[in-house]
């Protein structure tokens, strides 16, 4: 008997422009951020490159977020396709943590060392990495069910989608830091048998 031939769903996964926080280096999960005029720039950029470049894909899905919403709209300027926003592809949101300085979550506050203590800790009003690494893989599960064998641009954030790589390739969320993108950084997520990177973080697009 013939094993049935299993459709590989390309994911091309886009981090948003920049934002001030990530200037600062503040933490923003569900803060609701708006793209600086260099974020603008660079999804504009990107967009022109995904158009030239990859020209075959036929959707966008995005974070609801101020910013991916943002930077889709650039980006779909060059694509024309509609965009779907999934709620399941927001950013990691800390709670009572949000806005806080990186150097402070590691340091005083301890939260990165939680975290990787215990994957269902969460900050008051925050979530776990478990819930985001859960919610990642099913918006995925789903953006590859209904795009067998097609090309597809994902928007989403930093945290949650470095976390959703290190549930995929490393089968847990934690640690995710070697998975982290640089603003409109650009992966190609293969899905067919066992996932694979075929890119990972590309900026070439910025580099002109």
């Amino acid at each position: 008997m013939v094993a049935a031939t299993v459709q590989e769903t390309t994911l091309y996964l886009i981090r948003h422009g920049e934002i001030e926080a990530n200037v600062e280096r503040r933490w923003h999960g569900h803060t609701d951020s708006e793209l600086t005029e260099l974020g603008m720039e660079q999804a504009t950029r990107l967009g022109h490159y995904l158009h030239e470049q990859h020209g075959n894909v036929r959707a966008v899905y995005s974070s609801p977020l101020k910013r991916t919403r943002r930077t889709t709209e650039l980006i779909n300027a060059h694509l024309q396709l509609q965009p779907v926003f999934l709620d399941g592809l927001m950013e990691y949101g800390i709670g009572i943590l949000e806005n806080t300085l990186y150097e402070e979550l590691h340091g005083k506050l301890g939260f990165f060392g939680k975290i990787a203590a215990d994957f269902h800790y969460a900050p008051d009003r925050g979530e776990s990495l478990t819930q985001v690494m859960t919610r990642m893989l099913a918006a995925i599960a789903d953006i590859r069910e209904a795009h067998a064998g097609e090309e597809v641009a994902v928007v989403g954030h930093g945290a949650a989608m470095a976390i959703a790589l290190a549930g995929l390739m490393d089968g847990k969320p934690f640690p995710f830091f070697q998975y982290h993108t640089s603003n409109t950084g650009l992966s190609k997520l293969v899905l067919g048998g066992d996932p694979r990177l075929d890119f990972f973080d590309r900026t070439d697009h910025l580099e002109n």
